[in-house]
């Protein structure tokens, strides 16, 4: 009997300490799990919830002649498709608006289709065009008077002559650049598109692109966009200009071969021609993903 009984103890002795290393462990477990979370808080919400992709915004001029020459003007359209392309297949949530809102107006050289145009192999406009669903968007765009920066984590600025007559002077433009920069998102512009960089103003009084290194489409560019067009000195301003008028340092390459610049610790980003929209968008879409900022 006495033998039996400390078989019983012994046996109650191991269960409990069984009990209590498996609690042990459990508890190791969830400090570990905590402690995770806590210094992945991505991970940590991700446990609770899906986490929706970040929102970014297309701004895209509504000038739609190019000065007093009643010649069509307006975005140049692959420097909207190409980033709209890379942030759509890198998963996020795109809207695009406009200076007017409604309908943008497109350069008729930009289209693939215009056999006088020189944007005739462009695999992803076309696809753009042919795509229902994303037309709709550019003959449906917000107005940018009504947005709100803070839903956005990223701009980004095509260009296109029209981008010369409306960016610089509308506030709005200039409000949802300046802000979206200063609460640490990526403000992204290409060729013409810089000029929504101009007037934008930090809440500090100081120029957006104050001692920035920037880029947009040079004035060789323009020179010869011009004898291409037939039409001279239709532009308010040349980019290369007036962007040092600002503090920036203007830095270009060759004609139409591609440059991107990124700055302000990775938060600006341009490109100087629309041969570097798809880098442009590359770059954003990279950077929105915790990339490198180079």
């Amino acid at each position: 009997m006495e033998l039996k009984n400390n078989q019983t103890k012994e046996e109650g002795k191991t269960t409990a300490l069984s009990v209590l290393l498996a609690g042990l462990i459990l508890v190791a477990v969830m400090v570990v799990s905590f402690s995770y979370a806590i210094s992945n808080p991505v991970i940590g919400t991700a446990a609770a919830q899906s986490i929706p992709p970040k929102k970014v915004l297309i701004v895209t001029t509504s000038h739609n002649v190019l000065g007093k020459t009643g010649y069509p003007t307006g975005v140049w359209l692959p420097e909207m498709t190409h980033p709209f392309s890379a942030l759509q297949n890198a998963g996020f949530n795109i809207t695009v608006a406009s200076v007017n809102g409604g309908n943008v107006p497109i350069d008729p050289y930009s289209i693939p289709s215009n056999p006088q145009g020189t944007n005739r192999d462009d695999p992803i406009t076309e696809k753009f065009l042919y795509t229902p669903a994303d037309v709709t968007i550019i003959n449906h765009t917000v107005p940018v008077s009504t947005i709100n920066p803070k839903d956005y984590a990223a701009v980004v600025f095509p260009g296109g002559n029209g981008a010369t007559y409306d960016f610089p002077w509308d506030k709005n433009v200039n409000r949802i650049a300046a802000a979206i920069y200063e609460q640490g998102g990526i403000v992204a512009a290409v060729c013409h598109g810089p000029a929504a960089l101009l007037n934008a103003t930090l809440s500090n009084g100081q120029y957006l692109i104050k001692g920035m290194k920037v880029t947009g489409f040079s004035n060789e560019e323009e020179a010869i966009t011009e004898i291409l067009i037939g039409k001279k000195h239709v532009l308010p301003f040349l980019l290369e200009n007036e962007l040092p008028k600002r503090g920036a340092i203007y830095e270009k390459v060759y004609v139409h071969e591609p440059l991107v610049i990124v700055s302000g610790n990775g938060r600006l980003i341009t490109g100087q021609n629309p041969e570097s929209a798809t880098t442009v968008g590359e770059k954003v879409v990279e950077i929105l993903k915790g990339g490198q900022a180079t």
